[in-house]
């Protein structure tokens, strides 16, 4: 049924702008966007009669990864500065967020194209297809996987109906077919990319290491506990502990805490929101609970670092920074 995935080259692409028109040459000559704003996009490729570009490199469609579903008898080149890969449907393949610069789609190519912000994939996805994701997101490079064309079909059906979905977001149930039919993408996706991984690399402390900043970066301001770090990660807490403190000479449970206060200096010293507004967007129900971490970890109370910064800003003196620099 699913044929093996072939990873394609990323490093260094950039993301997302557009379909742009083609002249006799057969150049790009201008490109428009299709948009990017909403956090969660789909869209077809319908068939026309010239090749198109569709750039993948604004700042808007820097951080979202990218779903594309090719149609059998399809094809399109995935570019960068230095070269183009060819691609031929049917296929299901995974862009990486910011590793891509444009698709070259040959005349008569049909599909389906999906994106979604990295930074925001858990307001979309229950908590049993997170693993799902965060394995797929941890791959750097492309991956194009060879499918039968009733796959392609499903997949390409699952992000019409997203489509659909988003066009029309207050029709009863919208967003839990969102969430569903998203599932059901990721999952298929997944699933592919299971089978032809080597998952025995993940098992490495250092994979183990990068893969938990990763998660970090990611759910900081979900107040998740150790234990449901290491399940993410597929280890017991006790080997997490062990690998943070043989290699960063600190418990998760530090670098969890340091992660979020070093988010919480950055948004007092940077933004205008209360200290009230900073508790709560960092998963603190409770202000005076925020009050006395900061207070805790930092050696002074919000307001009073913010007031220091402020200070130490107008007499042009050094800010103090909070840092985790020194992960693998």
């Amino acid at each position: 049924m699913d044929g093996s995935g072939k990873r394609l080259h990323g490093t260094g692409y950039q993301l997302y702008d557009a379909t742009g028109a083609i002249d006799a040459a057969g150049r790009a000559n201008s490109v428009v966007s299709p948009g990017t704003s909403s956090a969660l996009g789909a869209e077809a490729i319908g068939s026309h009669y010239a090749a198109r570009r569709w750039a993948l490199c604004s700042n808007l469609a820097r951080p979202f990864i990218h779903l594309l579903c090719l149609n059998a008898g399809s094809a399109i080149a995935v570019c960068d500065d230095t070269k183009a890969v060819g691609l031929s449907g049917p296929q299901l393949v995974w862009v990486p967020a910011g590793c891509v610069e444009h698709l070259e789609i040959a005349a008569g190519a049909v599909g389906h194209l999906l994106h979604l912000r990295s930074d925001v994939w858990h307001r979309y996805l229950p908590s049993s297809a997170e693993p799902a994701y965060l394995n797929l997101a941890s791959a750097s490079d492309i991956l194009a996987f060879t499918v039968e064309p009733d796959l392609a079909a499903t997949v390409a059906r699952s992000i019409g109906a997203i489509a659909s979905e988003i066009a029309t977001p207050t029709r009863n149930g919208a967003a839990s077919i969102v969430s569903s039919e998203l599932t059901l993408c990721v999952l298929r996706f997944w699933r592919l990319f299971a089978h032809d991984s080597n998952l025995e690399a993940q098992g490495s402390s250092t994979e183990i290491l990068s893969r938990f900043r990763r998660f970090l970066e990611e759910r900081y301001h979900q107040q998740l506990r150790v234990a449901e770090y290491a399940d993410l990660l597929g280890v017991t807490p006790d080997r997490l502990h062990s690998l943070c403190r043989r290699a960063l000479e600190r418990s998760p449970s530090e670098l969890i805490q340091q992660r979020i206060i070093q988010e919480a200096a950055m948004r007092l010293e940077t933004s205008s929101a209360t200290v009230k507004q900073i508790a709560f967007a960092l998963g603190f129900k409770d202000t005076a609970y925020f009050n006395r971490f900061f207070s805790k970890h930092a050696g002074e109370a919000p307001g009073a670092w913010r007031r220091r910064i402020a200070a130490r800003g107008m007499t042009g003196r050094s800010k103090p920074t909070l840092t985790f620099a020194d992960w693998p």
